[in-house]
């Protein structure tokens, strides 16, 4: 293994996450805003003025729900009608909006972006605590979170994806300390770590894999070592607090929480508005509700950095090897009769099993997925947590110290590599693809979904205002299932009374938006055809990438 300076590696840590955080404040604003913010930001109000109900703070609670009024309407669906999604994140920032009076979109969704932003930055560093607890090395945690940061989609999503990327936050969280209970199973570890599971289950569903897969780790360690039974207490102490905290953290639940539970668990099992949406995957339409079994696993691969593919398949490998031997010979071997020997292996095979049992599960049972891997951002813990087993079990097997540097040196250059690939796509690391990929594949977008939560309006409005800074009215249609409304909110409000958006009315428009993105078959349904008046004047291809298109009204 390469030897760890420990200074050198801790002042570099301090620099990359200084350097992480400053470029994030510097550029929170120059992203688009997503589908979902509009609800999520209704959500938080709807279940603030939910809650101010129980209080004495009339006029404060008057307040908020006027708010969450004039939210109503700019959604796919109201908030009060799906009352499902966890509120961790959004109730607390819909009190921020109120508590400091922004009333500007504008403000209060680049808030959010922050608000987003900053707790990935806190999870990133509980990421590299958690590394630094299995590796026990500097360097390893460094890289590893380097890996973890240095992942395009899951950093663009970091300023404006306001339920996955929080979750995956929390869960960094609620992993480091399940990795504390796991070295040292004391009350306190075990109340800490109930409180996270409780917060990352509240905000997604897929939270709740995380307390179970975790008790049946206890049993298999009780099953083979008896003394294990002592911890009983702790267990229960876990238990309790984990449902105590899930009401508390979860308002949909306060009414009913086993039969309010149940009822989210079927929502977000399956989907009915999914139905009739078809989606763009290798080049075909399919319903959302019949996704291939290959889709999950195709996204990850030609999203993610080709890099951290190879060693995640190498340390996938090595630890399904290790440990499937382990249960062929569990038997013969007298003095470790289990699974594990030590924390640090049980750590392994925990990540390592719900990695897979989560992937399986999503790939067999018919579970409603759609818009490539967002909703399973929160598996890039687990890829990149193996991927850095690899770089260890590598460093290890280098003998020779030129060896190791040059292995080293390797993985930063890629690293730089990474980086400027991200600079190039800012702000779209959202539509990133790896470069192996994108090489053998042409016309990207003519395959797969590309801008499906609308990023690009903001960048569109903005150009179209700039070609046209006389007028004093701009009528613009969208040939794209993504709404421009969001978009317009993210203008100042001079340049917002300028345009008006007329949706597929294209007989009114000036421009048409066309950002490819469809939930009907275009190879069948003309909903989305662009009008024989209007020509293509513009587009914004990034990496042979085609984003969006401006098509000009002629007439």
């Amino acid at each position: 293994m390469i030897r760890d300076n420990i200074n050198i590696f801790k002042n570099l840590t301090y620099l990359f996450f200084f350097l992480f955080f400053l470029t994030g404040v510097l550029t929170f604003k120059d992203y688009g805003i997503s589908i979902d913010e509009e609800f999520q930001r209704s959500s938080g109000l709807y279940w603030l003025s939910y809650i101010l109900n129980f209080t004495p703070f009339d006029q404060f609670a008057n307040e908020v729900f006027q708010k969450f009024q004039q939210s109503k309407g700019f959604t796919i669906s109201d908030a009060e009608f799906h009352k499902y999604y966890g509120v961790i994140f959004d109730l607390p920032a819909a009190f921020l909006e109120i508590m400091f009076k922004i009333d500007d979109p504008r403000d209060y969704f680049y808030l959010k972006h922050f608000l987003t932003f900053s707790l990935f930055f806190i999870g990133s560093i509980f990421f590299y605590k958690l590394l630094i607890n299995r590796f026990s090395s500097n360097l390893i945690a460094l890289v590893g979170t380097i890996f973890f940061v240095l992942s395009p989609r899951i950093y663009g999503n970091s300023f404006y994806n306001p339920k996955d990327i929080i979750f995956l936050s929390i869960l960094s969280i609620a992993i480091y300390f399940c990795f504390k209970v796991i070295d040292k199973s004391t009350y306190k570890n075990f109340f800490i770590f109930s409180i996270f599971c409780a917060l990352a289950a509240s905000q997604r569903m897929w939270g709740i894999f995380l307390p179970i897969s975790f008790l049946g780790f206890y049993l298999l360690s009780v099953l083979s070592k008896k003394r294990e039974v002592e911890q009983i207490p702790g267990i229960v102490l876990f238990c309790f607090s984990f449902f105590f905290f899930l009401i508390v953290f979860w308002p949909y639940l306060w009414s009913g929480p086993i039969f309010n539970f149940i009822e989210a668990f079927k929502y977000f099992s399956y989907h009915s508005t999914l139905d009739k949406i078809q989606i763009l995957f290798n080049g075909d339409y399919i319903r959302a509700k019949y996704v291939p079994y290959s889709y999950i696993p195709l996204w990850i691969l030609i999203t993610t950095p080709i890099l951290y593919i190879f060693l995640f398949i190498f340390g996938y490998i090595n630890i399904f090897k290790r440990f499937f031997l382990k249960f062929l010979n569990i038997r013969e071997n007298k003095i470790y009769n289990d699974l594990w020997r030590g924390s640090n292996e049980k750590k392994d095979l925990f990540i390592i099993f719900n990695f897979s049992f989560i992937l399986f599960y999503l790939m067999f049972f018919n579970i409603s997925i759609f818009t490539g891997w967002r909703h399973l951002y929160f598996m890039n813990i687990f890829i990149v947590y193996i991927a850095c087993y690899a770089f260890y079990i590598i460093s290890i097997k280098l003998k020779k110290k030129f060896q190791k540097k040059l292995f080293l040196s390797f993985i930063f250059i890629y690293f730089f590599f990474v980086a400027y690939k991200m600079f190039i796509y800012h702000p779209f690391q959202n539509i990133f693809f790896n470069s192996v990929f994108n090489k053998i594949t042409g016309n990207i977008h003519t395959k797969f979904e590309i801008d499906y939560w609308g990023l690009s309006g903001k960048n569109f409005l903005e150009k179209i205002l700039s070609l046209e800074r006389k007028k004093t009215s701009i009528n613009v249609a969208s040939a794209s299932f993504v709404p421009l409304e969001r978009s317009k909110k993210l203008l100042s409000s001079k340049d917002r009374d300028k345009i008006k958006i007329v949706g597929q009315e294209y007989d009114k428009a000036d421009y048409i938006f066309l950002n490819f993105t469809s939930e009907v078959n275009k190879n069948f349904n003309d909903k989305y055809e662009i009008p024989p008046n209007f020509e293509k004047i513009s587009s914004l291809v990034i990496d042979n990438i085609v984003v969006y298109e401006v098509y000009k009204n002629n007439k």
